[in-house]
């Protein structure tokens, strides 16, 4: 769970609107094709990834924050410049000690917010239980407070909805939520319950859906 988990691009300029465009992407790999169409995101929303397992979600996010180059380079490359902070799927913390003494090793104690999210996803009841020891649930729920204590501007995370119950996952977007419309920024997430996503309607708050439209074919554009 340290820091390295979490992506954070700092090289952010100022804009003068409140949109954030990124460009069409596209993958030709492993006899798969892949096509995400361009769309833009507002400050103090919250936005939602769709898709079935292996459809390229992952590979999507990836392109958000440049760490994969797609077939064909963008010509407007504006968004590597955003201040993105990304989650990836995957975690693995290599800290050695228990979330209190790893609490107290990030300078986390004096921070309320955190304790009170900490609290409201049910961490409080691990304290003692060392981190690498975690259940898988608990560390996606520790890296998700990680991830929302970063520095940034437009929030990345690649959520395993498998590994997270339903009820856990309406608690982490509602605090995103709130993060977002409080302090001006956009969160973009992996979420697949629909019902979920109905909660986050509004005209500010999109859904970036991904589908099958042949065999080996996928593409995804915002709704």
């Amino acid at each position: 769970m340290e820091s390295n988990s979490i992506v954070s691009y700092q090289s952010f300029e100022d804009k003068e609107d409140a949109s954030y465009d990124f460009p069409m992407f596209y993958y030709s790999m492993n006899s798969k094709k892949f096509y995400f169409k361009s769309f833009s995101l507002e400050t103090g929303s919250i936005n939602f990834v769709h898709g079935d397992r292996g459809f390229g979600k992952s590979l999507f996010l990836k392109s958000l924050t440049g760490l994969v180059c797609p077939d064909e380079k963008p010509k407007d490359r504006s968004f590597l410049k955003y201040d993105i902070v990304y989650k990836p799927e995957s975690i693995s913390p290599k800290f050695n000690g228990t979330l209190r003494e790893f609490i107290i090793f990030r300078d986390l104690g004096e921070n309320h917010n955190f304790f009170q999210h900490l609290n409201r996803l049910g961490l409080t009841n691990y304290m003692d239980l060392q981190v690498k020891n975690l259940p898988e649930e608990q560390k996606q729920l520790l890296s998700f407070l990680l991830f929302l204590n970063t520095e940034g501007l437009i929030y990345i995370m690649d959520c395993p909805n498998y590994m997270i119950e339903k009820e856990k996952r309406k608690i982490m977007w509602d605090i995103l939520s709130s993060h977002c419309e409080k302090y001006e920024k956009i969160g973009f997430v992996v979420e697949n319950d629909d019902d979920i996503i109905k909660l986050y309607k509004t005209d500010n708050n999109h859904i970036y859906r991904l589908r099958r439209f042949g065999e080996n074919e996928f593409y995804g554009q915002k709704e």
